[in-house]
């Protein structure tokens, strides 16, 4: 599929003002920028989306400014965050609780990922018993020339531990341990500036799907 050139000049000048004026004021005065900022998200992504539907038809965002996820921080439980997020985020996935695919443009990180992020106890409690039972299904998805060309699994919020009920030296421990079940993939902005991001962000999505479906299966199955 050939993709049209997009204009992407506003979104990181937008989030760039941002960060030096996180106020409700700012952004009231400065609201039809941050709408121009939005909908060149929208713009890059809608084709993106249409192109990632046609090889994946479970996917259910209908476009991508429904795509977009809320610029506010959710300052109800975390005051001490800024009003203002410093990054636009857009999630593509199969349903509300799933394992999705999401890509980030923002100041500090520009990033492709997928995954399920923090799961709760339930959630979590039936992808350890995917991978007690089916581990090493998994260990050759990560391990698969595909993914680790495009993404490095996320390893850092892991129990130091052994999760009850499982022995300290099962075969798939450091899977077991892992807290969120997640992948990322830094990129730069000269990567979304350029002509080939939408293959890019294609690319990745083919790569970490089958890390999505090995976690979905495990949290659909009864």
């Amino acid at each position: 599929m050939k993709f049209p050139l997009m204009a992407k000049k506003d979104i990181f000048q937008f989030l760039e003002a941002l960060r030096d004026n996180n106020s409700k004021e700012w952004m009231d005065r400065n609201r039809s920028w941050y709408e121009t900022a939005k909908g060149e998200v929208i713009e890059l992504f809608d084709p993106i989306l249409e192109e990632l539907k046609r090889v994946d038809p479970r996917i259910v965002q209908p476009s991508a400014r429904r795509a977009i996820s809320r610029i506010n921080n959710n300052l109800m439980f975390h005051p001490d965050r800024p009003t203002y997020k410093d990054h636009f985020g857009v999630v593509f996935g199969y349903g509300k609780g799933l394992a999705d695919f999401y890509v980030g443009l923002g100041l500090r990180e520009i990033e492709i990922a997928g995954g399920l992020w923090h799961p709760d106890s339930d959630r979590l409690k039936k992808v350890r018993l995917e991978i007690d039972y089916e581990g090493e299904k998994l260990q050759q998805i990560i391990k698969s020339s595909s993914f680790q060309d495009h993404f490095k699994l996320y390893t850092q919020d892991s129990l130091k531990t052994t999760p009850k009920g499982y022995p300290k030296d099962h075969e798939y421990i450091a899977l077991l341990r892992l807290k969120s079940f997640a992948a990322f993939r830094q990129i730069t902005r000269k990567d979304v500036y350029s002509s080939k991001f939408p293959e890019m962000v294609i690319e990745s999505y083919l790569a970490i799907v089958p890390m999505l479906d090995f976690i979905n299966t495990a949290i659909t199955d009864d």
